[in-house]
């Protein structure tokens, strides 16, 4: 796992309330995975090791409207369990950050994505690109649907994405175990959170 400061970022998709809490109003879905996991921690120790090696983070927030739960007319499988459960509501609580997980004043919060990906829905890629990233450490949630479209799209895109299995979690194991099936068709590397902190630790900087 090469990690050069300067030209890596991680990237942590939807560390919020509805997904990382008891809180959540899909905690019955997602709750048992995330708490085998220990991904509120290792997200926590994954930022931790990023900010001490000077590797921007980046979150990639996803909330909804009033006007986008009344206006909706196709909604996917997701869509229709995130609506009728209003998750992600931004004039609530589970839109909010995971306290362990508030931004600092130098994190990059993106726009928030609307559909599973960013690249489709916020401003990641310019981003990323502006900063010269070419490697992504990509952490948080869901292992299936965000992390998964994030990593595919990142990949299409000519990024190098280095999934870290052990920070995300999916709605059950089945769903977990599936994502982690296609992070090894689709990622450059797979890690564990103890690999990626070591890396962390050793980032080299990108000599001109």
């Amino acid at each position: 796992m090469d990690i050069r400061t300067g030209r890596s970022a991680l990237v942590i998709v939807d560390p919020q309330v509805d997904f990382l809490s008891p809180e959540s109003v899909i905690w019955d879905l997602v709750g048992e995975q995330v708490e085998n996991n220990a991904v509120v921690g290792h997200l926590v120790a994954l930022k931790a090791a990023a900010e001490r090696a000077g590797i921007p983070v980046f979150y990639s927030p996803h909330y909804f409207s009033d006007h986008e739960y009344a206006g909706w007319r196709h909604l996917n499988t997701i869509d229709r369990i995130m609506f009728e459960r209003r998750m992600f509501d931004v004039s609530g609580k589970g839109a909010e950050f995971l306290p362990e997980l508030t931004p600092r004043p130098d994190t990059i919060v993106l726009s928030p994505h609307k559909a599973l990906s960013g690249f489709w829905a916020n401003d990641i890629q310019i981003q990323l690109r502006q900063r010269d990233v070419q490697t992504i450490i990509l952490a948080g949630m869901s292992a299936n649907l965000c992390i998964e479209s994030h990593l595919r799209d990142a990949a299409e895109n000519g990024f190098d994405v280095i999934v870290v299995k052990d920070a995300t979690a999916g709605a059950g194991e089945a769903a977990t175990q599936a994502a982690y099936v296609n992070y090894g068709f689709i990622a450059s590397e797979v890690v564990r959170t103890a690999e990626a902190l070591e890396a962390l630790a050793s980032a080299a900087p990108v000599h001109a």
